[in-house]
């Protein structure tokens, strides 16, 4: 049997009234799909504004319920291994690994029928739960990076929420390219709590560590005399955002990507006309764009080289917190819904969840 978890549209608590159902494996597919087993799957930030309705893609696989509803598949990234193509499938053999390509297909479930071009393959020798983080965790890195703002070695770039999962491998490539980084983080419980997150931080590319205490009151001094060209915003908060373009050189550019955050209302002073008055660029950051520019090959041969990256040791993943899902288990409604209500409260110092499926 296959398992998916599903939701309501609508739902006033959506988290709370997800349900686990079990269906026939899949036993065909299209002469240009693929069957996949899923192997592992991240809980990402898009997935919470999916399920809220707040994000403008809507999921594209859904489970038929006995009264004839249908309810949608939540999840957007994942690494699977195919176990049946169709005939005209020329691009993908069984036992291949593969991530998702696109947004919302559906990847909170144990199996799944897919399009061909659906899924990108990855090497089969990268552990399937790193796998798993190379297209909404590495590869936004690369193109914030790359795409966004022209940098040299020596340069400097400052971003927010930096014990995420997109930040910890911004400061790990910025580094491969001689980029120097600032990161900028909630302040800890304890003195000792602070200390150790910052030293992690450090010893994964980050320069410079700050609290946002700290870049308020000491960061015209500890900041002074560096180059930032960019800024990454991943929290949405104008009152933050300000706060870190306050010390971009002239002709820089602040990217949004993300919306960890609320903005709050009756700011100090207009963010647009701040940034006018420094002939500062506000880009918004989409991975779909980025990818899209790239052919098929080129998104291929960029996960390549991630995997490369992760396998020399060159490139490390951050602390994430490992899921089971076993099938069969009569408990694991219950547990999926812990697990999502916690990580969507976003606790400081929370880990990043990711779904290991299990026979």
């Amino acid at each position: 049997m296959a398992e998916s978890l599903v939701f309501a549209y609508g739902s006033a608590d959506p988290v709370k009234e997800i349900r686990l159902l079990s269906t026939p494996s899949p036993a065909d597919c299209g002469p240009s799909q693929v069957v996949v087993e899923l192997l592992s799957a991240p809980i990402n930030p898009l997935d919470f504004l999916v399920l809220h309705g707040k994000y403008p893609v809507k999921p594209q696989n859904n489970v038929a319920l006995a009264n004839g509803e249908h309810r949608p598949i939540p999840g957007s990234d994942g690494a699977a291994r195919i176990v049946q193509a169709g005939s005209a499938v020329t691009q993908f053999h069984i036992g291949d690994t593969v991530i998702l390509r696109t947004h919302c297909r559906g990847s909170w479930r144990t199996h799944a029928v897919l399009d061909e071009n659906d899924v990108l393959r990855v090497p089969s020798t990268l552990d399937p739960r790193l796998a798993c983080i190379l297209r909404m965790g590495v590869a936004p890195a690369y193109f914030l990076l790359r795409d966004y703002s022209p940098l040299e070695p020596g340069d400097w770039i400052i971003q927010n929420a930096a014990t995420g999962t997109v930040s910890h491998f911004v400061s790990q490539l910025a580094r491969l390219q001689g980029v120097n980084v600032i990161s900028v983080i909630r302040d800890r419980g304890t003195d000792d709590e602070l200390e150790r997150t910052k030293l992690s931080l450090r010893s994964h590319g980050a320069s410079i560590v700050l609290t946002v205490d700290e870049l308020k009151a000491a960061g015209a001094e500890l900041l002074a005399g560096k180059r930032i060209n960019l800024a990454i915003d991943f929290v949405s908060d104008d009152v933050l955002a300000r706060l870190m373009a306050l010390f971009l050189a002239p002709g820089a550019t602040l990217v949004t990507a993300g919306f960890l955050g609320v903005a709050p209302s009756g700011t100090d002073g207009s963010l647009r006309q701040f940034l006018w008055q420094r002939n500062i660029t506000l880009k918004a950051f989409r991975l779909s764009d980025c990818l899209g520019q790239r052919s098929s090959f080129h998104q291929t041969a960029l996960l390549e080289w991630f995997a490369r990256l992760f396998q020399d040791g060159t490139l490390k993943a951050p602390a994430l917190e490992y899921v089971r899902w076993k099938r069969g288990d009569t408990d694991l409604e219950r547990k999926l819904q812990e697990v999502l209500e916690r990580h969507e409260r976003g606790d400081v110092g929370e880990r990043k969840k990711v779904l290991v499926f299990e026979q």
